[in-house]
């Protein structure tokens, strides 16, 4: 495992998904897989207040306890997603605080490691929302904050107020970023914040690094590899398929030739050589799964150099 420094916790570069333990995925098969990841070296599992409605936490809480080792982990969570299913939005001092009292219950931990906003507000001011935050920090609920879906130039406007005034700021993002060029205007939920060339060069600017979700493309290059692009299905046609996309596959498709690794490994490995510090979030089914991403770790650096 490689590991990188985010204030004072040493995170492991590759992040463990957990949104379908618990709901999708079994608890059994869950611990399998969380028991195997913290073998592997990992030691950052992903979750959120809303994913499986809470069952998502509830198992990493039931696996740290079964097992004795919450202080072996970090644990990133979030809250104040919009309400479902009419996306009302719900950043505010009330949600935040029932959402993270909600989710430590579920984790049966008395702080969380990063908590993440899910959402921005941005009909809010950042001095709407930073004391609110800067309040949990120092209640001690929360070491460290992190922004999903913010763009780069409010998360900079938020850290920017936080300094001016002794407040906590934001150490880390979440934003939807993978190997492929994401059509943004073709994803399906517009309140999602894809990597792009404004954002990127933002990251570049403070360098906050980007823990990535949707990081293995749901799998586009591996069916690259076994079907046509012809063949892609719809979903995945619609939002990656474009002349860079494919450009990008050709190159680690031939990678995953040349040296055993699946595409998805290799477009991992893509992602942790980036000139802007990438946490991947994989979210996977089985040990096996899990196993074939964490591959990615072991590509030598000659191949990917941006």
């Amino acid at each position: 495992m490689i590991y990188t420094t985010v204030r004072d916790l040493s995170l492991s570069r590759i992040s463990l998904g957990t949104a379908p333990f618990g709901s999708g995925i079994p608890q059994k098969n869950a611990f399998d897989i969380l028991d195997r990841y913290l073998d592997m070296g990992g030691n950052l599992l992903d979750t959120a207040a809303v994913y499986g409605f809470g069952l998502s936490e509830q198992t990493i809480g039931a696996w740290m306890q079964e097992r004795g080792l919450r202080h072996r982990v970090y644990i990133s969570t979030k809250g104040c997603h919009p309400s479902l299913p009419d996306w009302k939005k719900r950043v505010n001092e009330e949600a935040l605080r029932a959402d993270l009292e909600n989710s430590l219950r579920n984790l049966k931990s008395d702080h969380t490691d990063i908590y993440f906003l899910h959402r921005d507000d941005e009909e809010l001011p950042v001095s709407a929302i930073m004391p609110m935050l800067d309040r949990m920090v120092r209640e001690g609920k929360i070491r460290y904050l992190g922004a999903s879906n913010w763009t780069a130039k409010r998360i900079d406007e938020a850290n920017a107020f936080s300094r001016a005034n002794g407040l906590a700021e934001f150490s880390v993002s979440q934003i939807m970023w993978n190997s492929a060029q994401i059509n943004k205007s073709k994803v399906p939920d517009q309140t999602l914040v894809v990597m792009d060339e404004t954002e990127r060069e933002g990251y570049l600017q403070n360098r906050i690094p980007v823990m990535a979700y949707t990081s293995q493309a749901r799998g586009l290059f591996s069916h690259i590899q076994e079907k046509d692009y012809d063949a892609l299905p719809a979903s995945l046609a619609t939002v990656y398929l474009n002349d860079v996309t494919k450009a990008r596959a050709e190159q680690i498709l031939a990678i995953a030739q040349e040296t055993g690794l699946s595409p998805t490994a290799v477009s991992l490995a893509r992602l942790l050589r980036d000139s802007v510090t990438c946490l991947p979030i994989i979210g996977v089914s089985s040990v096996a799964r899990l196993e074939e991403s964490m591959q990615a770790l072991s590509l030598p650096d000659q191949y990917f150099r941006t």
